[in-house]
């Protein structure tokens, strides 16, 4: 790629304003925000626990090493639903004040002297709570073979350490860890480094784990439970995938990216793997997601594990994502770990970015740029109204955290990540990256570090083109013009802040654009309001902005150009075509290009021909799906429909029911996205083929695993009450949580008002467990004619959900009311949202809510703006002759 720098004579200011300055200071202990006093720090903690997982209660023994700056009053530190039963410090004895609004305990000397300069232990025993929500030290319900299990597991980032013991529970503060637990016989004990040593004291056995290097307290892991192992090595590294007895075919493809990964990753960043041992857990239940903690990764098992057998194909590409990107975490958020809640964005973008690039290292047939274009679309749409932030966000206070971990610190901070390993080039971007680590290693970092070395790499202002990403809100709209003029190609590039209809304030980026035009490839760097460049020639080749796709930004190019690109859609690179497609359909959104340009457009999509196909397809279900739900009702939504079947109909009849031999997990996936769509739009002839594979779908038996979730689905959305208790037994039975994911989204398909209630009783029924019991309001809640109905439930079902879904790290109870409206495109029910939060789960809930607040809104200005006009717009509409796709043999 040709780096096309603009000469200043070319470069045109429409505006005289200068960018702001986004300062991003480098690590300093002294200016680093805590809440704890700094002139106190930990060096070492001594932790023993005492852990049944029959019991609703446990001991623990801290002795805490600490070094005192300067003479202190009193040690303060974190401690939440701990009691304390003694403290010391060296021979003094201390009296503990708890602080439940601050989740501190001020420890006081009771001699009444003050704590000397200098390293003191401090020792202290104290009960705490096992939880049944993910959060702290939780327990999970499970069965095996059957019968009923019980283990234990651990989450505690963000902020959930204190309620394992006492301890000074901030990133900055790194320590490290010698765990030893006592546990009854019989039962295996997980920490984050080795066992070195167990003995038998009475019933029980206790457990010693070697010293851990010193890491922010989030990151302590324990598990306790009947555990089996899939053991392997990579290099030095001992490596062990822990599940569930009965489960060890599952584990193998785990092990085996795992085995390609971590390689991976020490030679990308230039670091060995610092741990001795590497397992990955297997939760079956209760917690969400997964945690990078080092040395004992968990998961939710269906994050984890993987049956070539029931999984549905898209099953395995998930494990490996999800696999790479707490792999990558062992580097980014754990040798390095970040100074601040504040820059909780390095740890989680930057995985989020090592992801996307090992799995299309790994993995090119999964095509994963153009598959995650569909989630990149959703966080462009969020960061084009008032509901966005910046990544970079500023202060994050604790009762907040959960709010950072979302779609704009994961996926628009990958994303910017990406653009800016475009503009300075791949090799200069990873030698910036091994300096980061090797200063920073085993220490605290902040946006400044990173940045320092990047731009010392790449000899360009990297701070502060990154800054203007990471440190306002929104995304731009960058504009592309051309005219001929003088045998030369005049080409006007200018940016304003995209939004979808909302009255936002402007701002401007530093924008890395890539021009394309024919082989050509440019790259100017947009840092004013407008810039012109001259490119040689002129001919009627369409000049493309955003090449390849990975700028963040949305393009409008004008009409000549769109024109010619429109035209040329079918030849285009896959990666253009998925932008195209993009950018058109978020312009009609934002009322910026009508409806019925974006469905010219869409009319191509049989023309296309190879690799790209199918994600491309995947892309208009997705955009096809939201104008449906958006026009809910409405005398235009018959019309959408109509088109709908018209243009994925046929791509079904293509594909055929069964999968071909050797046949790509993309078409696959999108031929169970096609059953579902097409059944849920009315297709009586899917519906019927459906119907005819559901006893077998059920069964798990007989058909082809690609094939079960569709069918639910597809069932589900028409089920008649014998179908629906039919999945309703189902879900109370299964025993795994692929399964019941899966139940779930066939069961809140239904367009059946009296079922979907059902459903949302069922989730105080006792009968599930509870993380999929607190999914069920929200997944009602998705289909807009239910959403009311699933708020009011919520509502008046508070208190009991509420304790169901906890205070997990993604916001636990802060989304039962955001989530459960989140079908709506009534503007009212978005303001009392807003209210019922605050009501309900205080000022740290309402970032959900304006996010959903914000969803719903521009749902509402798209449904004022189609619902009468787009009905007769798609009068006749129908996609190019679907000739241009030569046909498969139908396969039944």
């Amino acid at each position: 790629m040709k780096l096309f720098t603009l000469p200043r004579a070319i470069v045109a200011l429409a505006l005289a304003l200068p960018l702001a300055a986004f300062a991003q200071a480098r690590y300093d202990y002294a200016t680093t925000p805590t809440l704890l006093p700094k002139a106190v720090r930990p060096l070492h903690v001594d932790l023993a626990l005492d852990l049944d997982p029959a019991r609703d209660d446990f001991d623990g023994r801290a002795a805490i090493t600490l070094r005192v700056d300067e003479a202190q009053p009193a040690i303060v530190l974190h401690a939440e639903q701990l009691d304390a039963r003694q403290a010391r410090l060296g021979g003094r004895a201390l009296t503990v004040r708890a602080d439940a609004e601050r989740n501190t305990w001020t420890l006081t000397p009771e001699d009444g002297l003050p704590v000397a300069a200098g390293e003191h232990r401090l020792e202290i025993a104290y009960r705490g709570r096992i939880a049944t929500s993910g959060e702290g030290l939780f327990r999970v319900e499970h069965r095996v073979g059957g019968r009923p299990e019980r283990m234990l597991a651990t989450q505690l980032e963000a902020i959930s350490a204190r309620r394992v013991l006492p301890l000074f529970d901030e990133p900055v503060f790194r320590s490290s860890f010698a765990l030893t637990v006592r546990a009854p016989s019989g039962y295996e004990v997980l920490s984050n480094t080795p066992r070195t040593a167990s003995r038998r004291v009475g019933d029980a056995v206790e457990h010693r784990f070697a010293r851990t290097p010193a890491m922010p307290s989030y990151l302590l892991a324990v598990a306790v439970g009947r555990f089996e192992r899939l053991e392997g090595r990579s290099g030095r590294v001992p490596l062990a995938i822990v599940f569930p007895p009965g489960k060890r075919e599952q584990a193998r493809f785990a092990m085996a990216a795992t085995r390609q990964l971590l390689p991976y990753f020490e030679h990308y960043f230039g670091q060995p793997y610092a741990l001795p041992k590497l397992d990955q857990l297997a939760v079956p239940g209760t917690r969400q997601g997964a945690m990078e903690d080092w040395g004992l990764i968990s998961y939710v098992e269906d994050l984890l594990l993987y049956d070539p057998a029931t999984s549905q194909p898209w099953q395995r590409q998930l494990v490996f994502e999800i696999v790479a990107h707490e792999i990558a975490h062992q580097w980014f958020g754990n040798l390095v770990s970040v100074a601040s809640w504040n820059e909780i964005w390095l740890n989680e973008a930057f995985a989020t970015w090592m992801q996307n690039k090992a799995t299309e290292h790994f993995h090119p047939e999964w095509q994963n740029a153009l598959q995650t274009r569909r989630s990149l679309d959703a966080t462009m749409d969020r960061d084009a109204t008032a509901a966005t932030r910046a990544i970079r966000s500023g202060p994050v206070g604790e009762a907040s955290v959960f709010a950072v971990f979302d779609n704009i610190t994961y996926d628009k901070g990958g994303a910017v990540l990406t653009m800016l390993e475009q503009w300075v080039g791949a090799d200069t971007l990873r030698r910036g990256l091994r300096g980061y680590m090797a200063e920073r290693r085993m220490q605290p970092a902040t946006a400044g570090d990173l940045w320092s070395h990047i731009g010392r790499a790449a000899g360009r202002p990297v701070a502060d083109v990154a800054g203007s990403w990471t440190d306002q809100p929104g995304l731009p709209l960058v504009g592309v013009s051309a005219r001929c003029e003088g045998g030369a190609t005049q080409v006007t590039l200018t940016q304003s802040r995209f939004t979808l209809g909302e009255a936002l304030p402007p701002a401007q980026w530093r924008i890395p654009v890539r021009l394309a035009r024919g082989g050509e490839r440019h790259t100017v760097l947009l840092d004013g309001p407008e810039a012109r460049l001259r490119l040689p020639g002129c001919d009627d080749r369409p000049l493309l902005a955003n090449a390849g796709g990975l700028g963040y930004y949305r393009v409008d190019h004008d009409a000549l150009l769109r024109e010619r690109l429109h035209r040329a859609l079918p030849r285009l690179p896959a990666a253009d075509r998925a932008a195209l497609l993009s950018d058109s359909y978020a312009l009609a959104r934002a009322g910026q290009r009508t409806m019925a340009e974006h469905f010219a457009l869409l009319a191509a999509l049989p023309a296309v021909q190879g690799e790209g196909r199918a994600p491309l397809y995947a892309q208009a279900l997705g955009q096809f799906t939201l104008l449906d739900e958006a026009l809910e009702g409405t005398a235009s939504q018959p019309a959408l429909r109509e088109a709908a079947r018209a243009l994925f109909s046929p791509e079904l009849a293509r594909l055929g029911w069964q999968p071909a031999a050797g046949e790509s997990s993309e078409l696959q996936t999108l031929r169970g996205r096609l059953i579902a769509a097409l059944a849920r739009w009315g297709d009586g002839a899917v519906l019927a083929e459906a119907r005819q594979r559901f006893g077998a779908a059920l069964e798990r038996q007989g058909l082809a695993p690609s094939l079960r979730g569709p069918v639910l689905r597809a069932v589900g959305s028409q089920a008649r009450a014998d179908e629906f208790d039919a999945l309703l037994a189902a879900l109370r039975a299964a025993d795994s949580e692929e399964e019941r994911h899966r139940l779930v989204a066939a069961l809140s398909a239904t367009r059946d008002a009296a079922l979907a209630r059902r459903l949302l009783d069922e989730s105080l029924a006792g009968r599930v467990p509870a993380d999929v019991a607190v999914r069920l309001p929200g997944d009602v809640g998705e289909h807009p004619a239910f959403a009311a109905m699933a708020y009011e439930f919520v509502i008046a079902h508070w208190g009991p959900l509420a304790a169901l879904a906890g205070d997990g790290v993604f916001g636990g109870r802060n989304w039962l009311l955001p989530q459960a409206a989140s079908g709506s495109s009534d503007p009212d029910l978005a303001r009392r949202l807003a209210i019922d939060q605050r009501r309900l789960a205080g000022e740290a809930g309402l970032p959900a809510a304006e996010r959903v607040g914000g969803r719903i809104g521009s749902r509402a200005r798209l449904r004022e703006r189609e619902a009468d006009s787009l009905g007769p717009a798609l009068a006749g509409w129908k996609p190019w002759a679907q000739r241009a796709a030569p046909p498969l043999t139908p396969r039944r």
